[in-house]
């Protein structure tokens, strides 16, 4: 009988507070499902293709926005063209991001525990579908590189993230870029890229940040990305080309989910877009950093069933 597979990662910050969290999944689970731990990355792919063996029909993952990303990337790897279970974001995180924007709300265990009950009833679940990003071969829902990604580089070397060292850091960053300091150097480089967007290369090859998601938030509540369900198999995409600090007078348009100028922000709906640069084109997907070989090429991957409650 097909049943809920659950993947916990105990390195996010609020399983590593609260390890007995992830032990109260395999009790609340019992027999509707299987409870799994990782402990390095590499087990996420096992743990997947075990759960496809027994042809589970939803997967919940407990961790942040991270380890969202990595079980995806793997789920479907293992998959490949074999239908996805429904997913079930169980807000293992500080920040996530994914959850808040498709509406999930309440602890981790009472999450689960809806799970368990209404899988154990066959009520039905309330689900939402959200397209994934596609990046090299990763999966996942929010894009950004330039000052975006260096913003993350800064915030993960103090480490501790949750909002509020977040929201400490942003202000550090706006007096250092007033008086010239260091940090501003630090976080905000520009990258220096040739972009084509669905087959159109934009006239500027300059750029403090571009960014993409496939859902609105990108945490604090912010909703930059109002279209990014606007059209299947595409993202809202933004470019940012001037200083980041131009754009301070914009913020509550931007916390609202509603249109900036195009002066300051060059935004689109994509289904594709490359990348082309001789210099650095590290990025974040989901809050995790890579460095890639050029070109980069951002797309979208398979669209998702994911549960609200």
């Amino acid at each position: 009988m097909p049943g809920i597979g659950v993947i916990n990662n105990p390195y996010s910050r609020r399983n590593k507070k609260n390890p007995e969290w992830m032990q109260a999944m395999g009790y609340i689970v019992g027999n509707e499902g299987e409870a799994a731990a990782t402990k390095h990355v590499d087990d996420i792919h096992q743990m997947v293709r075990g759960f496809k063996e027994r042809e589970i029909d939803i997967l919940a993952i407990n961790g942040g926005d991270g380890s969202n990303s990595l079980v995806l990337t793997a789920l479907i790897d293992e998959y490949g063209e074999q239908a996805l279970p429904k997913i079930a974001l169980l807000r293992g995180g500080t920040m996530n991001i994914a959850a808040n924007s498709c509406g999930i709300r309440g602890s981790s265990a009472g999450l689960m525990m809806n799970l368990v009950n209404k899988h154990r009833e066959g009520v039905p679940f309330e689900t939402t579908w959200r397209d994934t990003l596609k990046i090299e071969n990763r999966y996942g829902f929010v894009f950004g590189n330039g000052f975006i990604q260096a913003f993350l580089d800064v915030l993960y070397a103090g480490g501790n993230k949750n909002p509020w060292t977040t929201s400490k850091l942003a202000a550090r960053a706006v007096i250092s870029s007033m008086t010239g300091g260091k940090l501003a150097e630090r976080m905000f480089p520009r990258v220096e890229a040739r972009v084509v967007v669905d087959g159109e290369e934009l006239p500027v090859s300059s750029f403090s940040a571009m960014a993409a998601a496939t859902v609105e938030q990108i945490g604090l509540n912010f909703k930059p990305f109002h279209r990014a369900q606007e059209k299947a198999k595409s993202f809202h995409l933004l470019g940012i080309f001037q200083s980041p600090f131009t754009l301070v007078g914009a913020l509550p348009r931007v916390y609202a989910g509603r249109k900036v100028s195009e002066k300051k922000i060059f935004q689109t709906v994509a289904s594709e877009v490359v990348f082309h640069s001789e210099t650095d084109l590290t990025y974040t997907l989901d809050g995790e950093v890579y460095t890639p070989s050029s070109p980069l090429t951002l797309g979208t991957g398979p669209r998702l069933e994911i549960v609200i409650r």
